[in-house]
C-alpha cells in the first residue's frame, strides 16, 4: 500500500503543479491581453499627436507664406515711396530749389 499511497501524492503534487501552471499561464495571458490593450490606446495617442502636429505645421507655414506676402508688399510700397522722393528731389533741383 505504501507505494500506491506515493503514487497518489505523486498525482496529487504534479496535479498541484499542473494547476498552478494553468493559473500562470491566465494569469500571464490577461497580462498580454492588458499590455495590447494599453500599447493600443498610446498608438491611438500617437496618431492623434502626430496628426495635432500636421495640423500646427500647415498653419504655421500658411502664416509664414502670410507674413512672406505682407514683407514683399510694404518692401513694394516703401521702394515706391523712395522712388517718388527721389523723383520729388530731382524736380526741385530743375525748379531752382
Amino acid at each position: 500500500m505504501n507505494t500506491l499511497e506515493n503514487m497518489k501524492n505523486l498525482v496529487e503534487n504534479v496535479a498541484g503543479k499542473i494547476e498552478a501552471i494553468i493559473n500562470e499561464r491566465e494569469e500571464l495571458e490577461a497580462e498580454i491581453s492588458s499590455l495590447r490593450e494599453r500599447l493600443a490606446e498610446r498608438d491611438k495617442e500617437a496618431v492623434k499627436a502626430t496628426q495635432d502636429m500636421r495640423i500646427e505645421l500647415e498653419a504655421a507655414q500658411i502664416d509664414a507664406l502670410r507674413f512672406e506676402q505682407e514683407r514683399v508688399g510694404l518692401e513694394t510700397k516703401l521702394q515706391d515711396l523712395n522712388d517718388r522722393m527721389i523723383a520729388l528731389a530731382g524736380d526741385e533741383k530743375y525748379c531752382g530749389g
